[in-house]
């Protein structure tokens, strides 16, 4: 086309003018339950494949990660995939971080691809409940390159990160990815003191509030944590539909 762009928007887009005043202003939904939504995925067809398809490939380590899982028969939606994993592998390169604290190892994507992000003397302390689970997760750490920078613990997450609090541990990115049931309880256990000041709290799957089936407790859980964060006057936070929603928190200086 040979139109200026101002001509362009006249001739072409103004129906998306009415379609996204979402991004204008805020839009104060509040509740005590989630609003209605009828899909399992927050994506019109091809947009997540064709965001995936630019952004860059997952490494070896990661992409064994993937094969691991689907060879052991392990639930491959808990994954992070390429797309967040990326993202998780660059926020902690652009917020120098050097202690992250991993909720939820499952096969070890999202700690693979933190550490992928982090200096050589950074470490990853990821936390798996399910011993099986783990194990996957631990043979396929010692097979890597980031091998010296992951510290993979098996056990109740409350329950280590209670003993990190108790001998002083914090740490720059705390990412919560386990239980959706407690994500209140660990992210109360960041703010009591495991987040150092300036520190950053990423939840996954908040959006999942949405994406679940109406009637599931964990979609509840959810949405309840969703309001508990957006009510808290120590913190801001984005909510990103990245995949099936990540909330960055950042506590307030």
């Amino acid at each position: 086309s040979n139109l200026s762009y101002q001509d362009w928007i006249k001739a072409c887009q103004q129906k998306r003018t009415t379609a996204h005043t979402e991004r204008l202003s805020s839009n104060n939904i509040s509740s005590n339950k989630p609003p209605p939504f009828d899909s399992d995925t927050l994506f019109f067809p091809m947009v997540e494949s064709y965001a995936t398809a630019q952004t860059t490939a997952a490494t070896v380590d990661v992409e064994r990660v993937v094969e691991e899982t689907e060879k052991t028969g392990m639930f491959a939606p808990c994954m992070v995939g390429q797309l967040e994993g990326q993202f998780l592998k660059m926020a902690a390169k652009l917020f120098s971080a050097k202690n992250i604290l991993d909720v939820g190892t499952f096969t070890g994507y999202s700690a693979m691809s933190f550490a992928e992000g982090l200096p050589s003397d950074g470490t990853v302390v990821t936390i798996e409940n399910d011993r099986k689970t783990a194990q996957v997760a631990s043979e396929l750490f010692k097979k890597s390159k980031q091998a010296k920078k992951i510290s993979l613990l098996i056990g109740s997450a409350t329950d280590h990160m209670q003993k990190f609090m108790d001998e002083g541990r914090q740490f720059d990115i705390i990412f919560l990815d386990a239980d959706k049931e407690n994500y209140k309880v660990y992210y109360d256990l960041a703010m009591k003191g495991l987040l150092r000041k300036g520190g950053m709290i990423m939840a996954d799957n908040t959006l999942c509030s949405l994406v679940y089936r109406e009637g599931d407790m964990r979609r509840q859980k959810l949405h309840e944590f969703n309001e508990y964060v957006r009510n808290d006057p120590r913190v801001e936070q984005v909510v990103l539909t990245v995949r099936e929603g990540i909330s960055i928190i950042r506590a307030l200086d």
